[in-house]
């Protein structure tokens, strides 16, 4: 997981992965596809103007950390753990009006806001052509697959993305 992205060997996700929910938005140099109800086909980068997720989770790293002492405790004592996962709307505006999708957020319990801030960025430069998902996707296969850096790195790898390159 980087920011929002969910990479797998299935591809790029906004979000979780489509898993028991059935909903999902698989990301591709191509555009986006929503998985499940309401599945409405692959929309081409060409034809979005924005994408958002505007209820992302994000706490700053010490609301995080305070939440994950709570969530152990909690669990210690035998009143449950941590949700299972909050839930997004990813928000796609094109020339028909604007589609919404429910996702669930990869991050437990929050991304930073430095995180979604970057997210963001990324999916205005992949609307605008600027960027393409295939770069997360090769970004994942280069560090082993691994899931789950740590905040810092995952902001890096996303400021990474968004410097153009030298000539």
């Amino acid at each position: 997981m980087v920011g929002l992205f969910w990479m797998d060997r299935d591809g790029c996700w906004l979000g979780a992965p489509a898993g028991a929910e059935g909903t999902g938005v698989r990301l591709t140099d191509e555009g986006l596809t929503p998985v499940g109800a309401p599945a409405s086909g692959t929309l081409g980068w060409a034809g979005i103007e924005r994408v958002s997720v505007p209820d992302a989770p994000a706490r700053s790293g010490l609301r995080r950390g305070l939440r994950t002492a709570i969530d152990v405790a909690t669990s210690m004592a035998g009143f449950g753990g941590p949700d299972s996962g909050h839930q997004m709307t990813v928000c796609v505006t094109h020339a028909d009006g604007q589609s919404d999708y429910a996702v669930l957020s990869a991050a437990a319990p929050a991304y930073t806001e430095r995180e979604v801030e970057l997210s963001h960025r990324v999916l205005a430069r992949f609307v605008a052509g600027e960027l393409r998902p295939s770069v997360l996707m090769d970004w994942w296969r280069s560090a082993g697959s691994r899931s789950g850096p740590k905040p810092q790195e995952r902001e890096a790898v996303l400021e990474r993305l968004l410097t153009p390159a030298g000539p």
